[in-house]
């Protein structure tokens, strides 16, 4: 398992355990940041390992391929959730940040990602 993705959902667990560490407003957006990260570092150590010119393409196109490259249901949550972290992690005046139960339940779910890119991994 990717031992990057795996670094920033421990902080982020850390995060959503003490919101206290953080100043009061900014840690709903870095958490949602280091779980982005997580899948992130995840994508591309699976690109590395399976296809590195991949490695070198654009977030989008990584993406797009890794839908037609795993399994559909596996590779279009993962897309899903870095389209819905990418819009949580940026500030809009008109939004609230993410909540703790929201996410608690990306960071539940980038786990799931996270461990089945990193079973199709080649050994």
């Amino acid at each position: 398992m990717s031992h990057d993705a795996l670094r920033r959902l421990a902080v982020a667990d850390r995060l959503l355990q003490d919101p206290g560490l953080m100043e009061p407003g900014v840690w709903p957006r870095a958490c949602t940041w280091l779980v982005r990260l997580a899948l992130e570092h995840a994508v591309d150590d699976f690109w590395v390992s399976r296809r590195p010119e991949m490695a070198e393409a654009s977030r989008r196109a990584q993406l797009l391929t890794l839908t037609r490259t795993v399994d559909a249901d596996l590779g279009r949550h993962g897309t899903e959730l870095w389209h819905v972290l990418s819009r949580a992690a940026h500030h809009h005046a008109y939004e609230l940040a993410p909540t703790a139960v929201e996410l608690r339940e990306w960071h539940g779910e980038v786990r799931g990602v996270v461990r089945g890119l990193s079973g199709l991994q080649d050994p």
